[in-house]
């Protein structure tokens, strides 16, 4: 599903040029709430982002979902300017918990991020995979991964935000842009989904 049409953003190929990009600041947020819950253990994060750095010290919100503080999944962007996936189910200690060792402050570059979650994998690493600017993201300073077949609190009858956080999409906004916006529910995809690399640029 494109939260963005696709026609309403013109592809960026050669010059990765960014067209028709949302300005997010301290009131301004996307938000949609599923009439029905749907797949919570397998989907894809999609979007291009261009931060601004924050001195609040608080993490801007790229995307998520809060039933409450203890029934949330959230992708953000800490202070430090590094990239933090968070899960948490019905209290219990952190459940999913990667935090880049890579920082992403140059507020020039625009980044491409995917975030692939299928938690039915075997292998724990395999549960969640981030990829920024079509490499997948492997060094993290925090590593927590999801159990098998856990179900992330998102995707169900709450509000999914875009660039917000919180039961009502209020709070920890994002300071930055974004573009080409999606979220794919029941697969699993990598960046080439996305786009395509230019061996020339």
């Amino acid at each position: 599903m494109a939260i963005f049409p696709g026609s309403a953003i013109p592809s960026a190929v050669s010059a990765y040029d960014i067209d028709n990009s949302c300005r997010f600041n301290n009131d301004a947020y996307l938000t949609r709430t599923p009439g029905s819950a749907s797949n919570q253990n397998t989907f894809t994060f999609s979007c291009w982002f261009k931060t601004i750095r924050d001195t609040s010290g608080s993490t801007s919100i790229i995307f998520g979902s809060v039933g409450d503080s203890d029934n949330r999944f959230y992708i953000g962007i800490p202070a430090s300017s590094v990239i933090n996936v968070y899960g948490q189910t019905g209290g219990g200690a952190n459940q999913i918990n990667l935090t880049t060792n890579a920082v992403y402050r140059d507020p020039s570059a625009w980044y491409h991020m995917v975030l692939a979650v299928d938690t039915t994998q075997v292998t724990s690493s395999d549960r969640l995979k981030l990829y920024v600017n079509g490499e997948q993201v492997t060094s993290f300073s925090t590593e927590t991964y999801p159990a098998q077949d856990y179900d992330c609190k998102i995707n169900t009858t709450t509000a999914m935000q875009v660039g917000a956080y919180g039961p009502d999409g209020i709070g920890n906004y994002m300071n930055g842009y974004m573009a080409e916006v999606y979220w794919v529910d029941g697969t699993a995809l990598t960046p080439s989904s996305f786009g395509e690399l230019k061996s020339t640029t």
